[in-house]
């Protein structure tokens, strides 16, 4: 039996990041990890639930109960989420580096970890060719670019803790 998972799909890959990075503010560098991290939540919405959300973040909580996702999926049945982010990493990669190579995100950033948009129109060009997202990936994308957008991927209080995706003990 063959099964076809979209984490494994480079072509895929590089549909979401477009939609990814269409949501990033030009004049700005991310960090590539950032990128990665709200990627897999892109691909397993359900895993989103497992994020530990501060006190403070009373809106956060609210949309997450608005949002149409059930807690588990039969389908993709997740037992370790770090494996898995490293699993799919050659492909995040991969898909950066192509998106590179068409003048969309900086090189030289890309190579020191950061993402940087050199094109916004490039981008806007792309983004519209390759297709629109379904309303669920839609959703998913507002929750991750905008309740995680200035949370620092560093630090007790950041993604890559919250989210215990990455290994964080030894950050700054």
């Amino acid at each position: 039996m063959i099964l076809y998972n979209n984490a494994f799909d480079l072509y895929h890959t590089i549909f979401r990041m477009l939609h990814l990075l269409s949501k990033i503010n030009p004049d700005e560098k991310i960090e590539t990890d950032k990128i990665r991290i709200w990627d897999y939540y892109l691909l397993f919405p359900n895993e989103i639930f497992k994020l530990k959300p501060q006190r403070n973040e009373i809106e956060f909580k609210k949309i997450l109960k608005q949002l149409n996702i059930t807690k588990t999926n039969p389908y993709q049945e997740i037992y370790d989420e770090r494996k898995t982010l490293e699993k799919i990493k050659p492909y995040q990669i991969s898909a950066l580096t192509c998106l590179a190579s068409y003048n969309i995100i900086d090189k030289d950033s890309l190579l020191e970890n950061f993402i940087k948009i050199n094109s916004l129109d490039h981008l806007e060009n792309y983004s519209k060719s390759v297709g629109e997202l379904s309303a669920r990936e839609k959703n998913i994308i507002t929750i991750v670019t905008s309740s995680f957008y200035d949370i620092s991927l560093f630090g007790a209080k950041g993604l890559k803790f919250r989210s215990n995706l990455m290994e964080s003990k030894y950050d700054e």
